[in-house]
């Protein structure tokens, strides 16, 4: 796991070493074992390295292959490297001189072009330039566990693992984009293509892009979709566990210390049956301690560690010097990306799970691939309830549900549910409330809320994508909405937050859930058999879990979150800083919002006199964001820093190593 950047000047202009250093010196974090630069006239890419598989030098990067014509850049793990290396062998008689996962990359582009990247099983993100064709090729995973951020015009094509990356180039444009805050704030992410700031975009999952002189081109190489065949639940129950194991077993690869993160849940709870075999050594759990007991799933961690026998460790998510700055943290970390309450928590877990462990296999993907959320029980029942009342009256209906909640602060408010149902249908309709039910900022809002530069986009659907994809699936409505947050929700906004808040600590999160070989598996079980009948959630996980011995209150236990108490968290932990940002700096919000409006909602939520809690966070995050940057009226700007770096160069000979003359390299291996 890594970080990578790098530019290419279409134009022909040469690189500017300075200013590539910069950007690979601000992703530091994600690589504080070795890092690297290459360039060589009109391209040059950057690497920080995380070093999890072959500590030796030989997996330095950039890496190229022995002919040099194929240089890479690459973040990531590749699970089937032993059988790519095969292949390899085989078909072209390539010898390999390291067991790092890079260095397969190259020279299996050359072998089959863009049809490797289908064959390659893990996370990643992978940029590499062609020195004959004079090409950038960017590749990202299929459901898109690994990010790529990148702008594109005539003259630069510029791309990095983190947005910051691509702020350090003073010549990238930095204006925030009245689209992006506009889905932002409706959405607390953007979406998996694109972000805040104009002209910066990622690469969609499952893709490949080419960037030459004169062409841009796009392929989609793979992307999750449901043909269900699996009638049963013993043949779904059966054909699962004769996958998981192994996927497992090829994601506990790693020359450092593996844990997992383990909730009490049924999805991290799988992946701990498995890794934690009789065939190795016990691998160590880590769960998140919360003070407020309804939160706090340690028990139930607890009763799995215990009945694996392995090594436990609850953490403690409490934040010694206040929550204020930790939240700064994250959203500095997220450059504006993402605002979820449950990144705090997991900021901190990560940092004190690195103390460790380098890397930490998760259960994320369970819900969206095997029916974990309510809201895929609700679907249905929406399809049948909208058609019975005018979307107005549901309007109506939901905005004086919402006027009501005030100081309900518990996890999940009875009336907070009727409100997202009854908006959900009015905004989406009967057949499309699905993709509305996540909405932070309500639409009855915007009126009064949005300043002059987001009050023209207040009739424009931010969630158009997201019902895009719902309207035109096959399917039933079921398929249609795991399918969409599969696409959507899962790359959008969650799996970025898992990337950004483990890599701030150079920590590797692995997804098994979401290794291919189980997301195809997925799409095959027909949904009914996903979803009880009385709505009890992932009947085929909770089959195998109770199989493999869980323990039963983990099996029956009902889905959690890894959410804060928001309401709560505003009024008392984050007071000082809410009231700073809602009210005393609120004209920094300007011309974006309008100040008095949102001192309005503040005031109110801080009172009990209505509950504005969804309402606020996106709000408060792009305030922190503004400040962080010293964005005003949406001018974010990140300074430069001046990099001192030994420009030492790196030679070698043999796969990998990058000749004197075929460009410089530079690094602390």
């Amino acid at each position: 796991m890594c970080g990578i950047c790098g530019i290419f000047h279409r134009s022909g202009r040469p690189v500017v070493e300075p200013i590539l250093r910069r950007m690979i010196d601000v992703l530091e974090h994600r690589g504080p074992d070795d890092f690297g630069v290459w360039y060589e006239g009109q391209v040059g890419l950057g690497h920080r390295r995380l070093a999890i598989r072959d500590l030796s030098p030989a997996g330095h990067q950039p890496q190229c292959d022995p002919s040099g014509q194929i240089v890479v850049s690459y973040n990531g793990e590749i699970y089937n490297d032993r059988e790519v290396r095969a292949a390899l062998a085989r078909d072209f008689g390539l010898t390999f001189r390291s067991t790092c996962d890079t260095e397969i990359i190259p020279v299996g582009y050359l072998a089959w072009g863009e049809e490797f990247f289908h064959r390659l099983e893990g996370m990643f993100a992978i940029a590499l330039w062609d020195r004959a064709e004079k090409k950038l090729v960017l590749a990202r995973d299929g459901v898109g566990i690994k990010p790529i951020f990148y702008s594109a015009d005539q003259d630069v094509v510029r791309f990095a693992s983190e947005i910051k990356a691509l702020l350090a180039d003073p010549h990238q444009s930095q204006r925030l984009s009245s689209e992006g805050v506009h889905r932002f704030l409706a959405r607390g992410y953007c979406g998996p293509t694109s972000t805040t700031l104009e002209g910066i975009r990622q690469v969609p999952p499952g893709t490949v892009m080419t960037f030459t002189s004169h062409r841009e081109t796009s392929r989609r190489f793979w992307q999750p979709k449901r043909q269900p065949d699996i009638r049963s639940v013993d043949e779904a129950v059966d054909g699962f566990l004769a996958l998981w194991p192994q996927v497992v077993r090829d994601q506990l690869v790693s020359d450092v210390p593996v844990g997992i993160l383990q909730s009490g849940g049924i999805d991290s709870t799988l992946v701990s049956l498995a890794a934690n075999d009789s065939s190795r050594s016990p691998t160590p759990l880590f769960t998140a301690q919360f003070a407020d007991k309804s939160f706090d799933e340690v028990p139930l961690a607890a009763s799995v560690a215990k009945h694996l026998g392995a090594p436990f460790h609850p953490i403690s998510v409490a934040a010694p010097g206040g929550l204020a700055e930790v939240l700064r943290r994250v959203v500095k970390i997220y450059d504006g990306q993402v605002a979820d309450e449950a990144s705090i928590p997991l900021f901190l877990l990560s940092a004190a799970v690195r103390q460790h462990v380098k890397v930490a296999l998760s259960g994320d993907g369970g819900d969206e691939f095997f029916g974990g959320y309510q809201t895929y029980a609700a679907s249905p029942a929406a399809a049948v309830l909208g058609h019975l009342l005018p979307r107005a009256v549901w309007q109506a209906f939901g905005r004086a549900s919402y006027a009501r909640a005030g100081s309900d602060e518990t996890r999940l408010p009875l009336l907070a549910k009727v409100t997202r149902l009854a908006l959900g249908i009015a905004d989406g309709g009967a057949k499309h409330a699905h993709a509305y039910w996540r909405r932070l900022v309500p639409a009855f809002l915007l009126n009064d809320l949005y300043g002059p530069e987001l009050r023209p986009l207040v009739d424009l659907d931010p969630f158009e994508e997201y019902r895009g994809i719902l309207a035109s699936e096959a399917g039933t409505l079921v398929d249609r909405c795991l399918v969409a947050d599969q696409r959507f929700h899962l790359p959008g906004g969650l799996l970025l937050k898992s990337d950004a808040m483990s890599m701030a600590h150079g920590l590797e999160i692995r997804v098994p859930l979401l290794d291919r070989r189980v997301m195809e598996f997925a799409g095959r079980i027909d949904a009914r058999l996903l979803l009880g009948r009385t709505g009890d959630s992932k009947r085929v996980l909770r089959a195998a879990a109770r199989r493999l011995g869980a323990p039963e209150a983990v099996v029956s236990a009902g889905k959690r979150g890894f959410n804060t108490p928001l309401a709560r968290l505003l009024r008392v932990d984050l007071r000082p800083l809410a009231e700073d940002c809602f009210d005393k700096a609120a004209d920094r919000l300007t011309p974006w919002l309008e100040p008095n409006t949102v001192r309005r909602l503040w005031r109110e939520h801080r009172d009990a006199v209505v509950n504005h809690d969804y309402a606020l966070w996106p709000i408060l995050n792009l305030s922190l964001w503004l400040d962080e940057t010293g964005g005003k009226r949406g001018q974010a700007a990140v300074p430069p820093r001046a990099i001192a770096v030994a420009n030492n160069a790196f030679t070698g000979d043999g796969a990998g190593a990058l000749q004197t003359g075929a460009g410089h390299v530079s690094g602390n291996r």
